[in-house]
């Protein structure tokens, strides 16, 4: 299976994908909540191509066809303390937005891709809704182990339960 994982570039295309997958009602149950215009799209994810930004966006390719993103971030005092987490780490996120491309295996590669090129680090941390059964079935089948639950805000601010997941 041949997954790459690219920057995420500050350009129309790029910007239309992420349009797109945002109105897929799988990516909208658990990753917005909510439908951005297309200006919205840009103003938050044209801060995210540059070098020095804090959370790198990677487009995810499958076989050079564009099917989602993965995304991290380092894990700040105030999430490290919402999760019950003491050491440093990265928080990452991830979904795939093109329909047919669910149940592949995809996501875990490219979670493992990810961790591969942040292994200076070995703690990670994902935060799926508890009900999202898929997503922690991919993060399992990766390695993660749940840790605990929390009830955070989604997107919208909706209180949901949710599930801690580490890494190491």
């Amino acid at each position: 299976m041949n997954i790459k994982l690219r920057l995420l570039k500050d350009n129309e295309n790029d910007y239309k994908l992420l349009y797109k997958w945002y109105y897929n009602p799988k990516v909208y149950k658990y990753f917005e909540q909510r439908t951005p215009t297309y200006q919205e799209i840009v103003e938050k994810y044209s801060k995210r191509t540059s070098l020095t930004s804090i959370t790198p966006v990677y487009i995810i390719e499958y076989n050079n066809i564009p099917v989602g993103i993965i995304q991290y971030t380092k894990l700040t005092n105030e999430t490290k303390k919402a999760y019950g987490i003491v050491e440093d780490g990265y928080e990452i996120d991830i979904f795939i937005g093109e329909e047919g491309y669910y149940h592949k295996g995809i996501g875990s590669l490219a979670i493992i891709e990810l961790i591969n090129r942040l292994k200076d680090n070995n703690l990670f941390v994902m935060v799926p809704e508890a009900d999202n059964i898929n997503a922690i079935k991919c993060y399992e089948k990766v390695g993660f182990k749940k840790y605990k639950d929390i009830k955070e805000p989604n997107t919208i601010g909706i209180i949901k339960d949710k599930s801690v997941m580490i890494y190491k």
